[in-house]
């Protein structure tokens, strides 16, 4: 958004220079991203009385006149029809520059000397020739001759460009700007005669002055899809003629980042500019059946832009029709049959208020970024439509010597309900972490146009009720009033002591709770944690070698991506962390474990996507090298199932099996799906050779998933045991067992079986001679404590005996000797 330090000025009469002004503003959070003063370069440009004009002898196209300039008279030949006696333009002497680098000099004409050239708006502002139809300049009666163009018009000037977030949608209209800085320098904002008459800037928006009536409207408006365009106002301007702008109004244009194209065009720009609701202009001769329909796109159908392309229209676009079909893109881009030609002699002005979210989603499937559309997706006053088009309707009139057709045709399905908060000043303090009064507050938002209905005053529970003006669009709740209240006292004035050091309360959330607990349990692990994208490459979820039938191998995929490499939705955290695991090799960390907690996504028949929960985990190398202290430790699949472990000892999880093969990317022998209460929560292992060949990762790497909704479901709170008197019992068992058995079921077949038990732990695997091929030698370590006594060698043997018994039933075990 640029804007025009003249054009700022003629609604608020700030007592700053331009430089204080982009302070102030910036200060209030209104990013002043770059303050530029614009030059045209013009020089030797004045004023000029055509004192005589006579036919040219030798071009019947072109006239003859003598200028006085005040100081010295000049011979000039034009063929412009403003070139009369009696008449007063702007005149460039010989060595008169003009904008683009181009200088006058003095030359014949078809044989007839010309010092210097009567200049039009388009050669005054660009250096161009005249556009078509373009008269020269015509300067009121009366004006003194010899003025410079520089102190005629608005040729030099400071421009504020602003870089504002969606938070700030009221400042797209330089009236916006205008409310803020009058507020900052507590100075009267002074509104346009129309808007004024219709109170645009009051707290409960545009209200119709009195008298006013909607007459008999030519036009019918039919809005047959609401949800759409709830609003859609039709203002007719008869008896118009073609016309460019005021040298003012175009230089204005020029310096907003506006090409101007004639007048009744820019006014629509100009005002929207102005007030930040986007308007458009038809020719109202071209408008069949006299009726304006805003409904959505039906498949296949088209319409040529005002930019002359052609364009198929995406299903369910809002489209601006008439009884011969679409005319127009509603809040995005007019339609090339309505145009606004030299021929136009009557025109409908559109001011209307379209669905925000449906006119983004045009937009972008169209790849059509218009200001028109910037300003509509993030919302604009709904109460505003008819003071605007009025607005533009007394410019074109006044300008153009139109004549506006008393009242307009609408149509208005919004019933605007002023927005009430309540501002209480415990949250202002809580927020800020500096006491406010009510009354500070109330003249604070009173100075940015809301209301305050009704104040309390008494200390245990002060606040404000607030009425929001409905432009305010932004303003949702109570911390965005705290927001325009720390803006306007100024963030510089909030001192600079420290803000309460203690958490109050600290975290309730029991699931929040775990939540953090997990993170303090992976950091002491030597974790790091990652954030890695939402969106990714399918061709990352690709090369970890899903399964067809395997959901995450079919991803939510984006309509309008930004890029190919973030087209889709994440189904799994695994490549992102994978891709974190391979940057770091490249780098040349030797190694690393890294973590992550996040969100995945799963198509859905709904209309958003599913969304779950995950743990990643991603480790390999070499984690702490030998030192004095102890010896290296490195990556591997066991220490990974230790943190799992661990993880799960400490929510509470208990039954947790480690069933042999996880599915890919994982090594089908060197991994294992996570299992509790019968339900699969992970999957933990190396990655497959051919997903490190895909991933280009010269080095083994081990991975881990755990579905967090899931191990919150489980979680058991923790109960205190008091330890027991007695000393603990060790005894050591050996069995051999056929290979497809797994430690973990007969370590679990132990512990169901023996009584007493406090641990069972396998701490040898032998599977060489003596022990038989296709079988396997398993030694545990069996921990003993009863609470209320020791042991007996007769009670241990025959605890040993009931456990073998179940393992020969079960495994057909062997008691190895």
């Amino acid at each position: 958004m640029r804007v025009p330090w003249t054009w700022l000025n003629e609604y608020v009469d700030l007592p700053w220079d331009p430089q204080e002004a982009a302070h102030r503003l910036a200060m209030a959070g209104i990013n002043v991203e770059e303050l530029t003063h614009e030059k045209l370069g013009v020089s030797s440009v004045v004023s000029a009385k055509i004192l005589d004009v006579k036919p040219h002898p030798r071009n019947p196209g072109q006239k003859i006149g003598l200028l006085d300039t005040g100081t010295e008279r000049l011979q000039i030949v034009s063929g412009a029809p403003g070139f009369k006696q009696g008449n007063i333009t702007l005149v460039a002497k010989p060595g008169a520059t003009l904008p683009g680098g181009l200088t006058i000099e003095l030359k014949e004409i078809d044989g007839v000397a010309s010092q210097g050239m009567a200049v039009c708006t388009n050669e005054l502002l660009t250096g161009q020739p005249p556009r078509p139809f373009e008269d020269i300049i015509l300067l009121p009666p009366g004006t003194a001759l010899g003025i410079p163009a520089g102190e005629l018009f608005e040729l030099d000037d400071w421009v504020m460009e602003l870089d504002l977030t969606v938070n700030y949608s009221h400042c797209l209209g330089i009236l916006g700007i205008a409310i803020e800085a009058a507020a900052l320098a507590k100075r009267s904002l002074k509104l346009p005669e129309v808007l004024a008459r219709w109170n645009w800037a009051d707290t409960h928006g545009s209200q119709k002055p009195e008298p006013d009536h909607k007459g008999d409207p030519e036009f019918k408006i039919d809005l047959p899809q609401p949800e759409f365009c709830p609003r859609y106002v039709g203002k007719v301007i008869e008896d118009v003629r073609f016309a460019y702008s005021p040298v003012n109004m175009e230089r204005r244009l020029l310096l907003a980042g506006q090409r101007p194209l004639n007048l009744i065009v820019d006014v629509t720009n100009y005002v929207m500019l102005e007030t930040g609701q986007p308007l458009h202009a038809f020719d109202a001769d071209q408008i069949k059946g006299k009726t304006i329909i805003v409904r959505s796109s039906s498949p296949g159908e088209r319409v040529v832009t005002l930019d002359d392309v052609d364009r198929e229209l995406p299903e369910n676009t809002i489209l601006i029709t008439d009884a011969s079909g679409p005319i127009g893109i509603a809040g995005v881009m007019g339609g090339k049959a309505t145009e606004i030609t030299e021929a136009t002699r009557k025109v409908l002005i559109e001011s209307a208020y379209f669905d925000p979210l449906t006119v983004r989603l045009g937009s972008q499937k169209l790849k059509l970024r218009t200001e028109a559309a910037l300003r509509f997706e993030k919302g604009v006053d709904p109460t505003a439509q008819a003071a605007i088009a009025e607005r533009a309707a007394t410019l074109i009139a006044d300008l153009s010597g139109g004549t506006p057709v008393p009242g307009y045709a609408e149509t208005n399905y919004l019933d605007v309900e002023p927005k009430r908060i309540v501002l209480h000043m415990r949250i202002v303090e809580r927020l800020l972490g500096t006491k406010f009064s009510p009354e500070t507050c109330k003249n604070i938002l009173e100075g940015i146009n809301f209301q305050v209905e009704d104040m309390r005053t008494h200390t245990e529970d002060a606040s404000v009720s607030v009425v929001v003006p409905p432009r305010r669009v932004d303003i949702h709740g109570e911390v965005d009033l705290v927001e325009e209240v720390a803006r306007h006292y100024g963030y510089d004035n909030l001192g600079t002591g420290d803000l309460s050091r203690a958490v109050p309360g600290g975290i309730t959330d029991p699931g929040l709770l775990h939540v953090e607990k997990i993170r303090d349990l992976l950091a002491s692990h030597g974790g790091l944690e990652c954030v890695t994208n939402s969106l990714v490459n399918p061709e990352d979820l690709a090369s970890l070698g899903w399964d067809p039938d395997d959901p995450r191998g079919n991803p939510v995929r984006l309509q309008h991506p930004l890029s190919s490499e973030e087209s889709v939705l994440r189904t799994s955290l695994l490549p992102g962390l994978v891709k974190v695991a391979s940057s770091n090799t490249r780098s040349g960390i030797q190694g690393l474990f890294a973590w992550e907690i996040g969100r995945v996504f799963f198509p859905s028949q709904e209309l958003l996507p599913v969304e779950t929960r995950q743990i990643g985990l991603v480790s390999y190398g070499v984690l702490r090298p030998k030192t004095w202290l102890g010896g290296q430790e490195e990556s591997g699949f066991y220490r990974m199932k230790g943190v799992i472990d661990s993880l799960m000892s400490l929510l509470g999880v208990a039954d947790v099996k480690y069933l042999p093969k996880a599915g890919m990317p994982f090594h089908p022998g060197r991994s294992a799906k996570i299992v509790a209460n019968m339900s699969t929560i992970g999957e933990i292992g190396d990655l497959h050779p051919v997903c490190l060949k895909r991933l280009d990762l010269p080095m083994s790497v081990t991975a881990c998933w755990l579905s967090l909704e899931g191990l919150l479901s489980m979680v058991t709170p923790a109960e205190s045991v008091a330890p027991s008197r007695f000393m603990p019992v060790e005894r050591d068992l050996a069995v051999i067992v056929p290979e497809d058995v797994s430690g973990g079921e007969v370590i679990d077949s132990i512990s169901k079986t023996g009584r007493h038990l406090v641990a069972v732990t396998l701490f040898d695997v032998w599977k060489k001679p003596p022990v038989p091929e296709g079988y396997k030698s398993l030694a545990f370590r069996l921990v003993y404590q009863p609470q209320d006594r020791t042991l007996t060698e007769e009670e241990l043997a025959e605890d040993r005996d009931r456990i073998m018994d179940k393992l020969r039933q079960d495994y057909k075990a062997v008691l190895r000797s």
